[in-house]
């Protein structure tokens, strides 16, 4: 399958993944198999669907990325944000329903598990025609996908409860569906001025944190609440909003004192919301771009490390299916990844005059070709936002979490000797 921007497509496409209805989340808009057609393509960009999945042959094997049964589960999540969204907008008081959310989230969460191979975030495949409602649906499924990938990490911080209760990312979910519900309070000024500017200092807009947290309490459990209260917060201690000192005084949290389930959405926030900008030509952010932008700039010191490696583990730099070219000219679409050295993918040629049968192209591994790597994607220049290693662990959650472990381990160790020293005294 191939990775096509609407803009993109042509007539005589079939998808290879379905589309579902931006005001009906849950109903399919166009089945998998679709031939698209010159009106069809027009309707899909109306309705401001961003990209679909062409099936190619010669990448059926990329389908392994991909489950109907986790298309079905996401879409049932953003049927349930919409819905909730929608009743609030309408003046309705907030009813929510933890357990129907639980309920979700626990079903796609056991499908991933169920389906490794589509633990990766590809593309948004349900789009509700409102950018904060789709943007709550993918912080959810981003930190479902994150939160699954470091179950080491969250047991490390979690380390007063059960390694069961640690690693549940079922709250993770449903605050991620929740983070943002305190936007609904704000008044219309508020929100579209946000939506211009993106001033994460406004006060007025910085106020949803605590109206969501004030939506929430007591109706979802503790750590979920946190998350929607604290997903602001920045890990270099520059974050919002400021609590109440026990002296009467005022401070943010900074680093391990904000809920790691609040530290991953954190992450997953920002990286959504830098992916549905623009540039100044118009043109959207690859997703590159936006993730060198979250590891070298500003942003970098206001996010949890260790989280970001969870990222990068669940979203490629360049997501297996899409269409690139390389420094020497080459077009090729990518095939596989390491989240230890994210931007140099393997690729396999993409040869114009190969049939549209099994036939595949050549096939390169970027980390072993000395003087390639992608040069454009989503047909911008992105040779400058490539990131690379300076040593094997900088990415490689997997390498981080047995480093953990082994130093718990031997924390763990030495706190049992010396109990069992001091015993024999």
């Amino acid at each position: 399958m191939l990775r096509v921007t609407t803009i993109s497509a042509r007539p005589g496409m079939k998808l290879a993944s379905p589309v579902f209805h931006p005001e009906a989340p849950n109903r399919v808009l166009l089945r998998t198999g679709y031939e698209l057609d010159s009106r069809t393509i027009v309707r899909l960009r109306e309705l401001r669907v961003r990209t679909v999945w062409i099936s190619y042959p010669p990448l059926d094997f990329l389908l392994k990325h991909t489950s109907p049964e986790v298309i079905r589960h996401r879409a049932s999540i953003a049927g349930q944000v919409y819905d909730l969204y929608d009743r609030l907008s309408a003046g309705s008081p907030a009813d929510l329903d933890y357990i129907a959310y639980a309920r979700t989230i626990s079903s796609l969460s056991e499908s991933l598990i169920s389906n490794p191979d589509t633990m990766v975030f590809l593309d948004d495949v349900a789009s509700i025609g409102d950018e904060e409602l789709e943007h709550s649906c993918a912080v959810s499924f981003i930190s479902i996908l994150m939160g699954l990938k470091m179950s080491t990490y969250l047991e490390h911080q979690r380390s007063r409860v059960s390694a069961a209760v640690a690693r549940d990312v079922t709250p993770l979910g449903v605050a991620g569906m929740l983070h943002d519900i305190g936007v609904t309070q704000l008044s219309d000024e508020v929100r579209e001025r946000h939506r211009k500017t993106h001033d994460t200092h406004d006060p007025d807009w910085q106020q949803h944190a605590m109206l969501g947290f004030q939506m929430v309490h007591g109706r979802i459990p503790p750590s979920a609440a946190a998350a929607i209260l604290n997903h602001h917060q920045a890990y270099d201690g520059s974050g919002f909003p400021a609590r109440k000192r026990a002296d009467g005084g005022h401070e943010v949290l900074s680093g391990n004192q904000i809920h790691i389930h609040a530290r991953t959405i954190a992450v997953a926030d920002m990286f959504d919301r830098l992916s549905r900008r623009f540039d100044e030509k118009g043109n959207p952010v690859p997703r590159v771009r936006v993730l060198a932008s979250m590891l070298r700039g500003p942003h970098a010191k206001k996010l949890d490390p260790m989280v970001m490696k969870g990222l990068l583990a669940v979203c490629p730099p360049y997501p297996p299916g899409s269409i690139v070219k390389l420094s020497d000219g080459t077009d090729c679409v990518v095939v596989g990844w390491e989240p230890a050295d994210p931007c140099r993918p393997r690729v396999m040629v993409l040869d114009p005059n190969l049939p549209e049968t099994n036939e595949r192209g050549e096939f390169i591994d970027l980390s072993k070709s000395t003087g390639l790597c992608i040069s454009v994607a989503d047909g911008q220049n992105v040779g400058r936002d490539n990131f690379y290693p300076v040593h094997p662990t900088d990415f490689c959650l997997e390498t981080a979490s047995k480093q953990l472990h082994n130093a718990a381990e031997i924390e763990r160790k030495r706190s049992t000797d010396e109990g069992f020293e001091r015993k024999s005294a």
